[in-house]
């Protein structure tokens, strides 16, 4: 599982998207610097609020696309066939897959946050702690919709299972969004409504720390811990649907 994992990463790291997207990902950490220096009153602001979605959106999409693509690509190119051949069980594949995206989203992530740091000016200890937290959430976050997209990528096609992916992001920061809709609009049943959807996609919107308010704000322990919990309760429970529908998965 290991050097699965570690072939894996070396494949993925050399690939061209993952090479376009950090590249992207870096030139959008540097407008925002560029776009915070056009304000003398919100410059810090600026830079930290674009540097950080800039962050999420490179992570969330890398996510989406090595989880999705990385099991059809092996099942395409018959590899696949060669690691069932051996006394490997199948959610070993599975948690190596998985383990190979957390290596590559950990290097994005290192990369991009070590560069808008670097134009973050003057920070104090408080600021620093609650940036490496923010970064550490936006990375759970880009796993949860990793093992999500790696689950749909075992029953759909990649492209699809990538859209479908992308979607559940943003739907976990719109639940709220739509609870109001419904409220407004009358709709009928909306409070069962938005548990249904409160139950079947992650609530990233109840910890959407990626803001330079959060960063000069005192952090609740609970809602913190609320948050590592939330991801890996998520992380684990996609992986283990994935690894029961893998298992089950013909393979010719």
């Amino acid at each position: 599982m290991i050097r699965l994992m570690w072939v894996n990463t070396q494949e993925w790291f050399r690939l061209k998207f993952f090479q376009i997207v950090l590249f992207l990902a870096f030139l959008f950490v540097c407008f925002s610097q560029l776009l915070g220096s056009l304000s003398f009153t919100e410059q810090q602001r600026l830079v930290v609020d674009f540097g950080l979605a800039g962050i999420e959106i490179a992570l969330v999409f890398i996510a989406c696309f090595f989880s999705t693509h990385s099991l059809a690509k092996e099942i395409e190119r018959k590899t696949i066939l060669v690691l069932l051949a051996r006394p490997i069980p199948r959610w070993k594949i599975l948690v190596g897959y998985f383990g190979s995206l957390a290596i590559l989203n950990f290097i994005a992530a290192v990369v991009l946050a070590v560069t808008l740091y670097f134009f973050i000016t003057s920070p104090n200890l408080m600021f620093s702690i609650n940036y490496l937290l923010a970064i550490a959430v936006i990375y759970l976050k880009s796993l949860v919709i990793g093992s999500i997209g790696l689950l749909i990528s075992v029953i759909a096609r990649p492209m699809f299972a990538f859209v479908l992916s992308i979607t559940v992001w943003l739907m976990s920061y719109s639940i709220i969004e739509v609870q109001f809709f419904m409220e407004k609009a009358q709709i009928e049943n909306s409070k069962e409504i938005f548990t249904v959807l409160s139950a079947i996609f992650p609530q990233f919107y109840k910890f959407n720390w990626k803001s330079y308010g959060f960063l000069k704000s005192l952090i609740n322990p609970s809602d913190l811990g609320w948050a590592f919990l939330h991801s890996f309760g998520w992380i684990l429970a996609s992986m283990y649907l994935a690894s029961l529908l893998f298992r089950k998965k013909e393979i010719v």
